[in-house]
């Protein structure tokens, strides 16, 4: 683990450009005097901290007893069993993972804690400058031309420094000599880049991930209008919330197959650095119920690092077809084998399914496949048809223009194949899709979806063992009759 930030970082320099405006170069900064290149060293900042502290402890030990505080309670712990249930405004999970350890508290199935970084590493920070180069700033801060050139060539390849930005923090970590032996650029709130000195001389420039802690939440809602309204009430990241539609977007129609009553629980990650939450991880386990339906999914990462979410029983969750091919749309016309046509005011079979949208809204290949037709097809006007492994055929028909593609060329599920219009017969803005099989067209709503390639076997001990701990937690989670809920 590498060595960490001190938290307090009351030491940021507050540098200015020349305030004379006499130029655009900034002032350089003073050479050190002895007295700071002095406490530069650790062994003399120790020093003088050990000064400091054996003062204090001399005061505090006059005061009475009275103002000193007897002794707080010790450490405490809440332990949460599978199977008891969370009820509303219920505390953080432990990492379910942490079932294998003995007695593992969540401390201990944190990734890192502030408890790791090194106390005896001295920081000093600095703060990037609007339109500020890295030479620039140390002729300013005493880093001095020649190690900013060092820097810059050690870290071309791994991070070019004319990609720093203004308003970023630099820290650096001087030797008991007094010189640069390790500095830190923070690119964003996960990464920095670190140059180390080397024993031969010069830089060496890596990238690094900060330290940082792993939250296990919960959430669970009942529909009453949406999806996002569920979410939003209760508290679910919006982020989170489109990973859950994105997860189960094979088997739900979340425009058209929500009902009212229908309930979902999730469990998802979040990350926290010194205390801060810096973003949302991945949905460990989920379960989605409507009408009457449960649908569960279960993340597993096998050990080359691929993820993805399967079933219980280890049916992958994915489907080879999307239901929806739009995210947003309202069903203006369903298949049937007889309806009255808009245009030819004659009854005839409607074989597909028509979803009402704007102009120009984006069209997505509900699954992979090549391109049979791309052009303009007599009522079908501007037309794309895909062939999907051999059986299956889907038709997007109606649109104002074509995606970026040509006949023959593959497309992969979620592309974008086109956009809304109505071209052919058509009195408004519309997609017409059609799902057909060996030729014969399916309705595109309720046609058995093929599905994906299940967990292979060489994975099924280690899947079965993370969906135990796994499925326990999230039956623990709220559930039905429970209308909205969410973790601290």
């Amino acid at each position: 683990m590498s060595r960490t930030f001190r938290k307090d970082f009351s030491d940021t320099r507050s540098l200015s450009r020349n305030p004379s405006g006499t130029g655009s170069q900034p002032f350089a900064s003073p050479e050190p005097s002895p007295l700071r290149r002095l406490f530069r060293s650790p062994k003399a900042r120790a020093l003088g901290l050990g000064v400091a502290t054996a003062v204090a402890s001399g005061l505090f030990g006059m005061l009475p007893d009275s103002m000193q505080g007897g002794s707080g309670p010790g450490p405490q712990q809440m332990t949460l069993t599978p199977g008891t249930g969370l009820g509303p405004g219920s505390t953080t999970l432990p990492n379910p993972l942490a079932f294998t350890r003995a007695g593992g508290s969540q401390a201990e199935t944190e990734t890192a804690s502030a408890a790791e970084a090194d106390p005896a590493i001295q920081w000093e920070a600095y703060e990037l400058q609007k339109g500020e180069t890295l030479s620039q700033l140390g002729e300013r801060v005493g880093l001095g031309a020649r190690t900013s050139w060092a820097l810059a060539r050690a870290s071309q390849d791994v991070f070019p420094v004319r990609r720093m930005r203004s308003g970023r923090t630099i820290r650096v970590h001087y030797n008991d000599q007094g010189d640069p032996e390790e500095i830190r650029y923070g690119i964003d709130s996960g990464r920095y880049l670190a140059w180390r000195r080397q024993e031969g001389g010069g830089y060496e420039a890596v990238i690094e991930k900060y330290p940082r802690t792993e939250r296990i939440r919960t959430a669970h809602a009942e529909i009453e209008t949406s999806l996002f309204g569920a979410g939003a009430r209760a508290g679910l990241p919006e982020g989170i919330t489109m990973e859950l539609a994105r997860i189960y977007g094979w088997d739900i129609d979340f425009a058209h197959d929500l009902r009212q009553g229908d309930w979902f629980r999730v469990l998802y990650k979040e990350y926290y650095r010194d205390g801060e939450k810096v973003g949302n991880g991945p949905i460990l386990a989920a379960e989605f119920v409507t009408r009457g339906e449960s649908h569960k999914a279960i993340r597993f990462t096998d050990a080359a690092g691929n993820s993805d979410y399967y079933t219980p029983d280890g049916r992958s969750v994915r489907k080879a077809f999307l239901r929806n091919p739009m995210k947003v749309t309202r069903i203006t016309s369903r298949f049937t084998r007889s309806r009255d046509h808009p245009v030819l005011n004659k009854r005839r079979a409607h074989k597909g399914v028509d979803y009402g949208a704007p102009t120009g809204t984006p069209i997505r290949a509900t699954g992979d496949g090549r391109v049979v037709f791309r052009g303009r097809k007599g009522g079908y006007g501007n037309v794309v048809m895909l062939r999907h492994a051999g059986r299956y055929t889907t038709v997007y028909a109606h649109m104002s223009r074509f995606g970026k593609f040509r006949k023959g060329q593959r497309i992969k599920q979620g592309q974008t194949v086109g956009y809304v219009g109505q071209s052919g017969l058509a009195t408004g803005p519309h997609l017409h899709y059609e799902f057909r099989v060996n030729g014969n067209h399916r309705n595109p709503l309720t046609v058995k979806l093929p599905e994906a390639e299940p967990l292979p076997d060489e994975h099924r001990t280690a899947f079965n063992r993370q969906r135990h701990h796994l499925t326990a937690w999230l039956e623990a989670v709220g559930g039905e009759g429970t209308r909205v809920a969410a973790t601290e």
